[in-house]
């Protein structure tokens, strides 16, 4: 059984949640929101992979106890936008994204009906398969106006997660 554990905003976690779950059915993967009120509660669950997308500076009398979590992950995904400090954090596959140049997955173009997301950095997957460099674009769907972290976040858990590849909208 798989945990991830989504540091964000609860609109941001439904969302996530919500897509994964319609694509991925995998029954053995049970998505966890953490906010200041439950980083208590959770500190002993052993995560497989942790979100950070909310600013970590929300969490400061809790940073110890969100870098012990981080540390026992295997991969920590990180909003280099919101979170300058991803340095801090000992797992050795940890992900950035965002909308700089600096970060593991970004955005090469925006428009109304898609966005180009371009991985910079190879790694392996949960199967062990690597993830090569690339850019693909990713449709919007009319009626489901994800955010772009959003769709940047579901790329990533798709191509850990999943040996093929499915169209993040």
């Amino acid at each position: 059984m798989s945990f991830i554990g989504v540091v964000a905003g609860k609109k941001c976690f439904e969302n996530i949640r919500k897509k994964l779950a319609e694509e991925l059915k995998q029954e053995d993967m049970n998505f966890i929101q953490i906010n200041l009120r439950s980083i208590e509660n959770v500190k002993n669950i052993k995560f497989e992979t942790i979100i950070i997308e909310d600013n970590k500076e929300k969490f400061k009398e809790q940073q110890e106890i969100l870098k012990k979590i981080c540390d026992s992950t295997q991969y920590v995904i990180i909003n280099t936008d919101k979170n300058i400090n991803e340095n801090q954090i000992n797992s050795s596959n940890y992900i950035t994204y965002g909308l700089n140049q600096k970060a593991n997955v970004t955005v090469s173009s925006i428009s109304e009906t898609d966005v180009l997301v371009y991985w910079q950095k190879s790694l392996k997957n949960k199967a062990g398969n690597i993830i090569e460099i690339e850019e693909k674009r990713v449709k919007k769907e009319k009626n489901k106006r994800l955010q772009t972290y959003e769709i940047l976040i579901i790329d990533i858990l798709f191509k850990l997660y999943c040996n093929n590849i499915i169209e993040v909208t």
